[in-house]
């Protein structure tokens, strides 16, 4: 959050620590109007587009990819990693770094752990941040107001229906998370699939990875490969779940034995394509002894392993990288150094951020 006068910092200062005192006890359902009941019998989607709002400096956004580097070991990590890790966050969301407030409001209500050790939920803080994305007035947010009432998270009172609401206005504002939530629950919930892959193309178009994961199903289902080779495609520019898994597939669409892509087998197997999506499957998905970082990009993918007929130029995951990106990756800051930096700088404090692990 930039201050950019003494005056405007001082008053912000203490409406700011004011607000935070009574945070927790706020209900947002009870203050704000409520959005248009959810209408199970809806079919059309207008597919509105959202920008999630840009970092606040470099400084903020450098914590936050660090964090992502410890984020991504997932269950690998060990407690003093995760203690980093929430550190990194909690200095970049401080900034108001939106990607950090979101991982954090995830990690908080969703708790992911470190290795050999459990950990309960922060709902206080967890609601914390959703406040204060809902007080910015971010779409993103209304995401997890749904997520908070549809599962009973960051204190609200478990209400489904009224967390549909929250998240049909999420949708209508065009976040593409929010798309494929819905056409999750459209396509098991409410058997349709027209209006659920109406859905995930929406968030397809936004570059939401896994829509793009279950569309290429579909388009394989229904015959159109063509589609469904080029979904999994751009799938893996954007990385996440969605990425690793048509990485996956796509290696065995180009291997000598299709698997369960057989409807393939009219497609000649290709050694380059295979080993190159199996490096980037392995990458953003990792192995039996190492972790992966769904957070890796490709945006140069089309470039170097294009779609046949066209001729690869594949050196390795990094060639597939922005330069910065490639940089950053292969000479990864000092995450250790960075939490340290941090609390010496009182940008939070260990007391307030720390995650303490359940008491057995």
């Amino acid at each position: 959050m930039n201050r950019l006068i003494l005056l405007l910092s001082l008053y912000c200062l203490n409406v700011c620590n004011l607000q935070g005192a009574t945070m927790p006890d706020r209900d947002y359902t009870k203050t704000h109007p409520i959005p248009k009941a959810f209408d199970s019998k809806r079919t059309q989607y207008t597919c509105a587009a959202w920008t999630s709002p840009s970092p606040p400096d470099a400084e903020s956004h450098l914590w936050y990819r660090a964090a992502t580097l410890i984020h991504a070991k997932d269950g690998r990590r060990n407690k003093q990693e995760l203690q980093n890790m929430i550190i990194l966050y909690e200095a970049a969301a401080s900034k108001g770094h939106y990607q950090a407030i979101n991982n954090l409001y995830l990690l908080y209500t969703h708790v992911q752990g470190a290795s050999g050790t459990l950990f309960d939920p922060l709902q206080k803080r967890a609601r914390k941040w959703l406040h204060y994305g809902l007080d910015k007035n971010w779409a993103m947010a209304n995401y997890w107001l749904f997520d908070a009432l549809y599962e009973g998270n960051a204190g609200y009172s478990h209400n489904p229906k009224l967390g549909l609401a929250y998240l049909q206005k999420a949708v209508d504002l065009g976040v593409p998370l929010a798309q494929y939530e819905l056409a999750r629950i459209y396509e098991n919930k409410m058997k349709d699939v027209k209006t659920s892959e109406s859905l995930f193309s929406c968030a397809a178009k936004q570059g939401f990875s896994a829509a793009m994961d279950e569309l290429s199903i579909s388009k394989k289902i229904d015959g159109d490969l063509k589609e469904s080779l080029l979904l999994m495609h751009n799938a893996i520019r954007y990385g996440g779940e969605g990425g690793g898994g048509a990485a996956l597939r796509l290696g065995l669409v180009y291997g000598t034995s299709k698997s369960y892509m057989k409807e393939f087998e009219a497609t000649p197997a290709d050694p380059i394509r295979q080993a190159a999506y199996t490096e980037l499957y392995k990458a953003l998905k990792g192995t039996g002894t190492k972790s992966g970082n769904p957070f890796y990009p490709s945006p140069r993918l089309d470039e170097v392993l294009p779609l046949p007929p066209a001729k690869t130029h594949w050196k390795g995951i990094y060639s597939a990288m922005s330069k910065e990106d490639a940089a950053f990756y292969q000479n990864p800051p000092d995450t250790a150094a960075l939490a340290t930096d941090i609390l010496k700088r009182g940008i939070v404090k260990k007391e307030d951020v720390y995650w303490p692990p359940r008491k057995e």
